[in-house]
């Protein structure tokens, strides 16, 4: 099996994908065996939290692994921890959102000062409750509502799904930073492995972490962070929970404890030096307008390094149903008329060769 996979990464390198091995930084304490989320604040200084079967706690740990600080939420209870984000405020945002059954109706983000700056050990949350848009069974039976990554960019949360279904497809949602009640909003929708962790830098890079690989995205446009350049890091295969960017190249990693992959771990990846070597083309974008549509849906393909051959569109409901499709020979602009179509919101995916795009869109 080793040398299988050893053969398969090496063919997929020159397609934009690396193969980097991870500098092991300090194993964790075992009170951190079910580590989850992390945010850097320094080189030397990580904040991180296990996701379930511990209290409502935040614990910073060294880079040799020992704890130097923690904070506990008052009023919290933690069903299941699974990311942590920080603004350029430096607050702190603890997704309590873990959802394997897909069922929860009590989804909440909480919100605190910068942990650095706390006097004590405890701190009162300010609450951001949500809802998906999209559910309306519990469990959802598209297995697509559990959730492990979140990031924090230009004054709004954004959260990806980690997806359990057969989709292949982690959607992606934006929420305020906010004390309140929300209805998630649906931005996007990316092809990805199971999504563990994610994290954004001020130098414009998304980093989104899966066990056996990280992806980033830069050179994009607003939150069409999926729409600019591509790279993706492929390690060995853990239990990687927790991902933070410690500078505009390097980020630590995080490992749970598993019975098939033993200790919990802190590495660290520099990718530096592939980024500035390897030349990985611009995905292909697509605009969908007017958004919101009435009775049709112009469709428009931008940034495409070669023409394709074929065209294939598919309209999704929010239930993950699918209510239209047609293949034609390609075309950079078309109409999709959409009188057929009930009020509501959904989702548009082209396939052209190799690539798979998919927007959503709203039919008034």
């Amino acid at each position: 099996m080793k040398k299988y996979l050893q053969i398969v990464l090496s063919l997929l390198i020159p397609f934009g994908l690396v193969s980097q091995n991870l500098r092991l930084v300090t194993n964790l304490p075992s009170h951190l065996n079910e580590n989850s989320g992390l945010v850097a604040t320094s080189s030397n200084g990580v904040w991180t939290h296990n996701d379930s079967g511990d209290g409502p706690i935040l614990y910073k740990i060294d880079s040799n692994g020992i704890q130097i600080d923690s904070i506990f939420l008052n009023g919290v209870s933690a069903i299941d921890f699974e990311d942590v984000a920080q603004d350029n405020l430096g607050n702190f945002y603890i997704g309590d959102f873990g959802n394997n059954n897909h069922n929860r109706t009590n989804l909440v983000i909480y919100k605190i000062p910068n942990p650095d700056s706390i006097m004590g050990n405890n701190v009162t949350p300010e609450a951001i409750y949500f809802s998906y848009p999209n559910q309306v069974t519990f469990p959802d039976t598209n297995q697509d509502k559990d959730c492990e990554a979140l990031f924090h960019y230009n004054g709004n949360l954004f959260l990806l799904s980690k997806n359990w279904g057969n989709s292949g497809y982690s959607t992606l949602y934006q929420l305020p930073d906010s004390a309140g009640t929300y209805s998630a909003i649906i931005i996007d929708s990316v092809q990805t492995p199971l999504v563990t962790g994610a994290d954004i830098h001020s130098s414009g890079k998304l980093a989104v972490l899966s066990m056996d690989r990280v992806v980033i995205f830069d050179q994009f446009s607003g939150n069409n962070f999926f729409n600019g350049r591509k790279s993706t890091f492929l390690f060995s295969l853990t239990q990687k929970e927790g991902v933070t960017f410690v500078d505009a190249n390097k980020l630590y990693i995080s490992q749970e404890n598993h019975r098939f992959f033993p200790g919990a771990k802190l590495y660290e990846l520099n990718f530096s030096s592939f980024l500035s070597t390897i030349s990985i083309a611009r995905s292909p974008d697509m605009q969908a307008m007017p958004n919101p549509a009435n009775e049709s849906l112009m469709i428009s393909l931008q940034n495409l390094e070669t023409i394709p051959s074929k065209l294939k569109y598919e309209v999704y409901n929010m239930n993950g149903q699918l209510v239209m499709s047609n293949q034609f020979n390609f075309q950079s602009e078309f109409v999709i008329f959409l009188s057929e179509l009930n009020k509501g919101m959904y989702l548009i995916k082209l396939t052209l060769d190799e690539y798979s795009i998919t927007k959503r869109f709203i039919k008034n």
